[in-house]
């Protein structure tokens, strides 16, 4: 269950990230 959340904020602030560059 942590691992989930773990994982959906790093695939978030990739997407942001991406987006800023």
């Amino acid at each position: 269950m942590m691992q989930l959340i773990i994982y959906s904020l790093i695939f978030i602030t990739s997407i942001i990230f991406i987006n800023m560059i």
